[in-house]
C-alpha cells in the first residue's frame, strides 16, 4: 500500500515537472535594437535638419547594420556617431570622434640596432648558495 501511494505521489510529481518544462519553452520573439554605431557615409540637408547615412562598425549586441533618419545635429561625413533610431528620426544622436575615417596615423614601426658591439657577454654562476 505504501509502496503504492509513492508510486503515484512519483508519478504526479513527474508529470507536473514534465508539463512545467513544457510550458516555459515557448517562443518568445527576437527584440530588435534600434542603436547604431558606426561612420557618417552621406549628409542631405533638409528643412530644420539633415538626413543621415549611417554604416555601421560595431553590429555587436544587436545593433543595426546601417541606418537613415533625421537629426538637428551637425555633423560631417566620416564622424564616428552612436545613435538610436525612433522610425525616421534619430532621437538619441552622439558624435563619438570627429572626422573618425580622416584619422590615418601612421604605423610606429621600432627598429632595433643590433650589432655583436651592443651585445654584452653575462657570465653563467658556476655555484649559488642559499642561506635561511
Amino acid at each position: 500500500m505504501l509502496s503504492m501511494l509513492l508510486r503515484s505521489v512519483f508519478l504526479i510529481i513527474f508529470t507536473l515537472l514534465v508539463a512545467g518544462c513544457v510550458a516555459t519553452k515557448s517562443t518568445q520573439e527576437l527584440v530588435k535594437n534600434n542603436y547604431i554605431k558606426g561612420t557618417i557615409t552621406s549628409i542631405s540637408k533638409v528643412n530644420g535638419g539633415y538626413v543621415y547615412t549611417i554604416t555601421s562598425t560595431d553590429t555587436s549586441n544587436g545593433k543595426l547594420s546601417s541606418a537613415q533618419g533625421f537629426s538637428t545635429k551637425p555633423c560631417n561625413v566620416g564622424d564616428l556617431v552612436y545613435a538610436r533610431l525612433n522610425g525616421a528620426k534619430f532621437d538619441y544622436f552622439a558624435i563619438l570622434i570627429q572626422g573618425y575615417e580622416s584619422i590615418k596615423e601612421p604605423a610606429i614601426i621600432k627598429s632595433y640596432h643590433r650589432s655583436k658591439k651592443n651585445l654584452t657577454a653575462d657570465k653563467i654562476p658556476v655555484a649559488e648558495s642559499i642561506e635561511f
